[in-house]
């Protein structure tokens, strides 16, 4: 049998291996063959070497940020080390009698917003947002990191006409806030450029600075929850806003998945965001399941659905004839964010209100870090479980289909090919199910939002080494809160940069779904949460 010369062969190409017709070990092979197979044995000896030497090339040249040393060095921790450097100049600001920015109220001239001496820091914060956001772009090579300054500058200033807009004084008197004009501008900017660039993508240069979940979690970081303040109403306010809060998030979540066919993670992210805190819990359990996209809608749903409670929740208080502490818990137990809260207390126009919606929000906030753990460990482990049951599913479909390999090689025997050697069509080869490398913990941990521990810091922080005197633990935290609602700003901006019109038309059913799932999730809270309230702090 003559054998056909190939001009080359490559390495880790299939090579098809057929018995020499005619030959046997007591004949000579004829030279054609032997030059052919010395020349295949010659081209794969040649060139194996250059790959070792590759491979070798390839483990020498490991980039030092996936090296463990450099296990600090990821958008994640990059959040914390933000919100403590952040911490640290707040406090020394405030040690140095520097004043607190400040947008004041106007009506005609927008630029009276800035009548304060003390806005002069925001060129300071500014500028220090965007340093420190560009370090960290630079540190973990994000795409397009050298163009950040140009999107940052673009999405500060979005944030910045935001905020001057809430101050309004008539705006200011329909609960429209900052989150809710960051959004609209936001999308506006983001439809408008794709219909002049005839692209549904984000430019490079605003794409790098769309940070939704690096924003919103420095924000976190910088709640400082103050103990003196939380400890005279924790019991009641623990009452209020951890008695409901598991149960009915569970049980709403189980209701968009199983009732409206809500895939389960939005469920979980929509009912978690309902219950716990708005925008800063959807992110977390976004984070924690490892699906940050899925964010984007459920928070602006919340963001819009807001407003009608935080104007409509008052007057019902007062038509109800609630106590002010009463009224203030049942907002801070039902509305979703703390700018919110403390907006609807406003509104009622009670300072005890104030404080214990306040208050009663800050206890629901500490949810925030458990819920994300305990969602990233269970999530973590319903992940492995079903790669296992996947993988055991392939297998059992390979081994259906042996019988039919059987009778392929029983034909190719037939045919005068070895059936030793394996078929490159056998199934085993083309659907090799490899087992889930990462265990449980591993898991566990790269899903764990380290917020949590920058959080955690911060408080700890606060409550040790700030004076204890009542003004200057209010001043540093009314000045971390006010640089935390600016982060939060950001990644409002970022999430109105995320919605697509276009997209959103063509999901309007599973829009109208999310919408069902807000407004049941939102009317069982404001129903258990006044009845929780009102035995709290009547009976309590």
């Amino acid at each position: 049998m003559p054998v056909t010369r190939r001009s080359s062969v490559e390495v880790g190409s299939d090579i098809e291996l057929k018995k020499i017709s005619h030959t046997n070990a007591n004949k000579d092979v004829s030279p054609s063959a032997a030059s052919a197979v010395s020349e295949v044995f010659d081209t794969t000896s040649s060139t194996a070497p250059s790959v070792d030497n590759n491979k070798t090339k390839s483990k020498l040249s490991i980039p030092f940020k996936s090296s463990w040393l450099m296990w600090w060095n990821s958008e994640e921790w990059w959040s914390c080390w933000i919100g403590l450097i952040f911490f640290g100049c707040i406090a020394s600001a405030v040690k140095h009698n520097i004043p607190q920015p400040e947008f004041l109220p106007w009506e005609t001239n927008p630029f009276h917003t800035f009548g304060t001496t003390g806005n002069f820091g925001l060129l300071v914060i500014f500028a220090v947002m965007g340093i420190l956001l560009w370090i960290a772009m630079a540190a973990t090579r994000a795409p397009n990191y050298k163009r950040f300054p140009i999107g940052f500058v673009c999405v500060f200033m979005i944030a910045l006409i935001s905020k001057m807009l809430a101050s309004n004084v008539v705006l200011k008197k329909g609960s429209v806030g900052d989150s809710i004009w960051a959004i609209i501008l936001g999308c506006f900017i983001r439809n408008v450029m794709s219909f002049v660039t005839k692209s549904s993508i984000l430019a490079p240069w605003l794409k790098v600075a769309q940070q939704t979940e690096l924003y919103i979690a420095i924000s976190l970081v910088l709640l400082c929850i103050d103990i003196s303040v939380l400890r005279p109403l924790a019991p009641r306010a623990l009452f209020v806003s951890w008695i409901d809060t598991p149960t009915l998030f569970i049980v709403v979540a189980y209701f968009g998945w199983k009732v409206l066919k809500i895939d389960t993670q939005t469920a979980i992210i929509m009912s978690g965001a309902t219950f716990i805190c708005g925008s800063s819990a959807a992110i977390a359990l976004g984070a924690s399941m490892g699906v940050p996209h899925k964010t984007e809608m459920p928070i602006a749903i919340i963001s819009i659905f807001t407003i009608p409670s935080i104007i409509a929740l008052p007057y019902v208080a007062k038509s109800m004839a609630l106590s002010a502490t009463v009224s203030g818990a049942w907002f801070g137990g039902c509305v979703d964010s703390t700018g919110a809260v403390i907006a609807a207390a406003s509104i009622y126009g009670d300072h005890d209100a104030i404080n214990t919606s306040a208050i009663v929000k800050m206890m629901q906030n500490v949810l925030i870090g458990p819920l994300s753990v305990i969602m990233a460990w269970a999530w973590s482990r319903y992940e492995l479980q079903a790669a296992y049951k996947r993988e055991e599913e392939l297998i059992n479909r390979n081994e259906n289909l042996d019988d039919a390999v059987i009778q392929e090689q029983v034909l190719d025997d037939t045919a005068g090919e070895d059936s030793n050697t394996p078929s490159v069509k056998h199934p085993r080869n083309i659907h090799a199910p490899s087992k889930p490398k990462e265990k449980a913990y591993i898991l566990l941990w790269k899903r764990f939002p380290k917020f949590v521990i920058g959080f955690i810091i911060t408080a700890v922080l606060f409550n040790t080494t700030i004076s204890d005197n009542t003004e200057t633990r209010t001043l540093v935290n009314d000045f971390c809160f006010y640089v935390s609602e600016w982060f939060s700003t950001l990644s409002f901006v970022s999430i109105g940069m995320g919605l697509q019109l276009s997209d959103i038309k063509q999901n309007i059913r599973s829009l109208g779904k999310l919408v069902t799932l807000y407004i049941v999730a939102q009317m069982v809270d404001i129903v258990v949460t006044c009845v929780l309230a009102w035995t709290a702090f009547t009976y309590l």
